[in-house]
């Protein structure tokens, strides 16, 4: 593996990569959720700019959809695109975890949530585990048919039900997700027997090495360098940064 291009903490990720975000035109709340995913991607011990920026790259170039409509019926709340175009899964994920936080145990047992074309699914099952609350399930099916799930737990475990050779990061399709309840009349525990876990005691460990982030890293940052403001001798006088002597 090549050397990282940069080592970074949590905080600093949650920095970044919020404002990534908000680099590309993702509306505050959503970049901060953007932030939370992203750390928890890098607390598994994976990373996270090789996971999401193709995410943020799809909104900036419009490829992907921030707006969206909702239905009901009586097994499934569906989430689909209002425009025609794929739905982004930075917007998607967030709006699955008000639906978790909002229904009640009755309901989500016989319940679940459906989200239309979206674009990079396993982000959505990263939002619904940065959420920590409850024990979930989130499965789609690859651009190649491939049947993928991963399964969360309110204390910051999961699950993939991949081998370890299929690459995360290489994860887009246009496809639908479903979420649902391990409660679920649905579930079905015996295919997770054996699954590889991601622990949260790995967030200990990487604590105190700092999250390693790899040739993605630059995309990130060029995002995140647009929210910044140039510097100029009139800013510096007025009061940005250092005036005249770098000592006041």
């Amino acid at each position: 593996m090549n050397s990282p291009e940069i080592t970074l903490s949590f905080n600093e990720i949650m920095f970044f990569f919020s404002r990534a975000a908000m680099g590309v035109g993702l509306p505050y709340g959503l970049s901060e959720d953007f932030g939370r995913i992203s750390v928890w991607i890098a607390a598994s011990g994976l990373d996270p700019a090789a996971i999401t920026s193709n995410a943020l790259k799809s909104i900036d170039e419009a490829q992907s959809s921030l707006c969206s409509s909702q239905t009901e019926n009586d097994t499934e709340t569906i989430l689909k695109p209002s425009e025609e175009k794929q739905l982004s899964a930075l917007m998607a994920g967030p709006t699955v975890c008000d639906w978790i936080s909002t229904k009640d145990t009755e309901i989500t047992e016989y319940k679940n949530y459906c989200t239309k074309n979206i674009d990079y699914p396993f982000l959505i099952a990263a939002a619904v585990g940065a959420l920590n609350n409850g024990n979930w399930e989130i499965s789609w099916q690859d651009y190649k048919g491939f049947p993928c799930s991963v399964l969360t737990d309110q204390h910051g475990n999961w699950k993939k039900s991949w081998d370890s050779a299929f690459d995360i990061s290489s994860m887009s399709a246009s496809t639908n997700v479903i979420i649902k309840s391990v409660d679920s009349s649905f579930f079905n525990s015996e295919k997770w027997k054996g699954k590889t876990n991601y622990y949260e005691k790995n967030r200990e460990r990487i604590l105190e090495t700092g999250v390693k982030l790899y040739d993605t890293w630059p995309i990130i940052h060029s995002y995140f360098c647009r929210c910044l403001v140039p510097s100029t001798e009139e800013t510096r006088i007025s009061g940005a940064g250092a005036g005249l002597v770098d000592t006041d």
